[in-house]
């Protein structure tokens, strides 16, 4: 391996709100004595963001970070999300405000007369009698716009022909006078407007000269005070989910064709839509909300729309940052809204994620908020919001990595925000779980959510990592940190291999019925075929940017190499994919469960011959259909749904594995595609033994067996160094001739993490039950103490514990044997035993949970979660070899 200084990889977010000077410099201090090498600043808000307050908040974070060789990342706003441009829209250009389209109808029947509609009033939202009161900004609504008017045919119930009638000639400022043919008609109204949305202080994405707001307000006060510090200190700016934001709260369903949706608009976005479709633009505009029956000028509008809407949010936005930022010196980082569908769509979405990344030196991604909860994948469950698990689970790690192994830009980099909004609940037990779960999908970068050096509790999205001193876990937080920015080094550098690639699903989606790509992932990923998601960008458009092209009948992006492309069920496909199968060589190219119906933006909408001759699968079958043609990596000996692999090239292969079960061993033969000898890496910190194998051709077999939730790193090894042999602790335990029961009769203390390591009284519990029976809202750190006598000193000896909550440390006659993360509690503690008399310390760190009890209640309530027990309890063994 390359034995050159290991890169920093973690930069969590340090919450600024203007605190005490000591207060900031012990944060950071903390931070750095978890090994962590850069902090990415946030107000969350300062009220005096990049004004004096900031300023001198800032020249101490500086310098705190420059004594220790730290990096410092900037959020790119005075509060979350991204886009409010430090409130220069509210106070310096209300002319750059948000703007939309939206529209106002009547039921009209035709009539051998003229009829006359009062079209000035149908220039803003229609107001029921029930919401008379509700504040609006009339001034704003009396400047709305004019668009256009349509009549469309009513075909049945509230599906449309599409044989639109234009009546915009007929409308002269107040009123349209106009005749229609017999029938029943929808009479649509289009007008431009700044008030029909959500936020009206927000930058509008897809205006150049709003946009470009973001920088004046945040980017470039930072480089007028800062300038000299860009690319040494200061490492670069971090945007948080900026999104369309085009309808007010947290709708996750923002497709467009949604009714009552008011749509991003922009003069740029008019006139690419105007050149597409000329005078015929204002009859299919209605269709943007309204559905067809014939489904052919409407699924068009509707995807030529995502399509410049999305192009413009990457140009005016995206691209326009990150030019500026590697004009200055710095990167540009951050992420989207993913969650489910977002990613490719309006409301909390960017339209498109890769296009949306187009400019950040990073791929970027979050997940926070119990998106992925270990032991449920599948689970559909409710966090702060509805929460599809299958989606995050099998996609937003991928969607991620994807962007960070294809995207030259990107460098191999992939940042994911993380552990925010668990509640205090989630602790480090929790956090090793879901770290070691991204690092599986293909994330080297973290973002840990967060610092806050707020008065304790902080009720702002816990869990806080210090909590002013209170959170009893933070010296194992600080483990954790290190033991994860090893990982990300080791994953970091080099080439992730792959089998599959997955088409990516925003058009598909934007012209009509789709299947969601997380199907297909979820098919593929269970069966340890790893993937990639690529867009229809990379495959024609930029092709040459991306390094694309079909070789040997293998699919080739940047330094990824794919065996078959597999394209989820579309009902309609671009013209740009049509062209890359025509010329896709001999590549594998499945469809899954059926061929498309139609080309969406082409003139002829027939599907062409070369689409037709793809082959089809059916996705229960996909795994098998694609191991029967030899596209596989890793294989086992056993199905076992729930083992994650990752596959890594640097000087030598490597493979991570967990077993994301959260009931079930893994314990199997796996076979991986080398022919070398093998080393295995488990635990915190890094030791490697050699792991027997069998080889056979250029392929090699070895045996496993990972608890729930436990990882493992198995790599080429370098036969100059002298490993042990690897056992593992179940095969050396099952070897003991000896087990000791001591679940009786231990020295019980305890003390707040805030007064630690000072504990309180000592008292005797003859049997371990949990802590939370005795003090059921008791936080901290508990000290469970006993003496066992051994008649011999043994070769081999291991302490295992039944049930711990959450962390724990063991002490052996005075010398630390070790911490424990997570199940099983188990430590080897042979070397620190001896005959006759023994110490055994343990200590167990507890998650803040309980101890919000002793506060006043928040004032909102996120979700409903039960409270885990606290302390040691159960059996407790000491296996020993004599």
């Amino acid at each position: 391996m390359n034995n050159t200084k290991q890169e920093n990889h973690i930069f969590p977010f340090l919450w600024m709100r203007g605190e005490d000077e000591k207060v900031m410099r012990t944060e950071m201090e903390k931070i750095a004595d978890c090994g962590i090498g850069a902090v990415c600043v946030e107000a969350r808000p300062h009220d005096d963001y990049c004004g004096p307050g900031w300023w001198h908040d800032m020249d101490i974070i500086i310098e705190e970070a420059e004594k220790r060789d730290m990096k410092i990342w900037i959020l790119d706003d005075k509060h979350f999300p991204t886009g409010y441009a430090n409130g220069l829209i509210e106070t310096k250009y209300p002319e750059r405000k948000k703007t939309y389209i939206n529209y106002s109808s009547a039921d009209v029947f035709g009539a051998p007369h003229k009829l006359t509609l009062n079209v000035k009033r149908m220039l803003q939202p229609t107001v029921k009698f029930w919401e008379i009161g509700q504040p609006v900004n009339q001034e704003e609504r009396d400047r709305n716009e004019f668009v256009s008017m349509t009549a469309l045919p009513f075909h049945e119930g509230n599906i449309f022909t599409e044989g639109a009638i234009d009546l915009s000639d007929t409308f002269d400022g107040e009123n349209a006078t106009f005749e229609l043919p017999e029938g029943a008609w929808k009479v649509v109204v289009v007008y431009k407007t700044k008030t029909d949305g959500g936020d009206e202080a927000y930058i509008n994405l897809i205006d150049e000269v709003s946009a470009r707001t973001q920088l004046e307000g945040v980017y470039e006060a930072h480089y007028e005070k800062y300038g000299d510090k860009f690319g040494t200190t200061i490492a670069g700016f971090f945007s948080d989910e900026p999104q369309f934001g085009n309808l007010p709260g947290f709708s996750k369903d923002a497709i467009v064709g949604k009714k009552d949706m008011p749509l991003p608009w922009s003069d740029e976005l008019d006139a690419m839509l105007t050149e597409k479709y000329g005078d015929t633009m204002k009859n299919v505009l209605p269709y943007l909300w309204n559905t067809s029956d014939e489904m052919v000028l409407c699924p068009q509008i509707r995807f030529d729309y995502m399509d410049a809407v999305s192009r413009l949010y990457e140009k005016n936005f995206s691209r326009a940052i990150g030019a500026w930022c590697e004009e200055h010196g710095v990167e540009y980082i951050g992420h989207v809204v993913e969650d489910e569908g977002c990613h490719s769509r309006l409301g909390l979405g960017a339209a498109h994620y890769f296009r949306a990344m187009a400019g950040q030196h990073m791929a970027g991604i979050d997940i926070i908020g119990g998106q992925v909860v270990y032991g449920a994948p599948d689970l559909l469950h409710t966090d702060m919001l509805p929460i599809d698990g299958e989606f995050h689970h099998y996609t937003t790690g991928k969607l991620g990595a994807s962007c960070g192994h294809l995207d030259p830009l990107k460098k191999g980099r992939t940042m994911v925000e993380l552990f925010g909004a668990y509640g205090w609940k989630f602790g480090v037990r929790d956090m090793k779980y879901l770290l070691d779960h991204v690092l599986t999908k293909g994330v080297n970068y973290l973002v840990p959510h967060a610092f806050s050096m707020a008065e304790y509790p902080d009720l702002d999205c816990p869990p806080h990592f210090y909590a002013r001193g209170n959170n009893p876990e933070f010296p194992y937080f600080a483990e954790l940190m290190k033991y994860a920015n090893r990982m990300c080094d080791l994953l970091s550098g080099g080439r992730h291999v792959a089998t599959a690639a997955v088409l990516y699903d925003a058009e598909a989606e934007w012209a009509g019925d789709r299947m969601a790509m997380q199907k297909v992932n979820k098919q593929l990923l269970t069966n340890q075929i790893d993937l990639d998601i690529v867009s229809t960008d990379m495959l024609v458009e930029q092709a040459a940017y991306y390094g694309t092209k079909v070789e040997d009948k293998k699919l080739k992006i940047n330094k990824e190499t794919f065996d078959v492309l597999i394209i989820p069920y579309t009902q309609r496909i671009t013209k740009e994919l049509v062209s890359f199968i025509e010329h896709a060589d001999g590549l594998p190219i499945i469809f899954i469960d059926a061929l498309p119906e139609q080309v969406v933006n082409a003139e002829d909408k027939a599907v062409p011959e070369a689409v037709l001759a793809c082959d089809v699968a059916a996705l229960d079958h996909l795994a098998k259909t694609l191991k029967d043609a030899g596209y596989y990596d890793v294989t086992l000996s056993e199905y076992f749904r729930d083992l994650s692999v990752y596959h890594y090239v640097k000087d030598q292969d490597i493979f991570m594995f967990q077993n994301e079960s959260a009931t079930k061993a893994f314990e199997g033969e796996i076979t991986l595609p080398t022919n070398k000898k093998l080393c295995i890496m488990t635990g915190l910190d890094g030791t490697k033994a050699v792991l027997p194998g069998k080889i056979h051709g250029d392929k090699i077999t070895t045996y496993i067996r990972l608890e729930p939730a436990e990882s493992c790193i198995i790599m080429e090894m370098d036969e100059a160094k002298d490993y042990p042999l690897f056992k593992s602790v179940k095969e050396v335990m099952d070897s003991c001739k000896h087990v000791i029961a001591m679940e009786q009769n231990w020295t019980v203390s305890k003390t707040k993490m805030i007064d630690y390591p000072s504990f309180g009284a000592r008292e005797t519990m003859e049997t371990l039950v949990p802590m939370s029976d005795k003090e059921p809202n008791f936080a901290g750190v508990i000290l469970y103490e006993k003496e066992v006598e051994l008649t011999a000193k043994p070769e081999k000896a291991f302490i295992t514990m039944e049930h711990v909550y959450d962390v724990m440390k063991v002490m052996v006659n005075g010398e630390a044997a070790g911490i424990c993360l997570q199940p099983p509690y188990r430590m080897e503690i042979s070397k620190y035993l001896k005959a006759g008399n023994n110490e055994i310390a343990i200590e167990v760190a507890t998650t803040p949970d309980r101890d919000q009890a002793n506060y006043p209640a928040p004032p909102f309530v996120m979700s409903h979660v039960v409270k885990e027990p606290t302390g040691m309890f159960g059996k407790v063994e000491l296996y020993c070899d004599n």
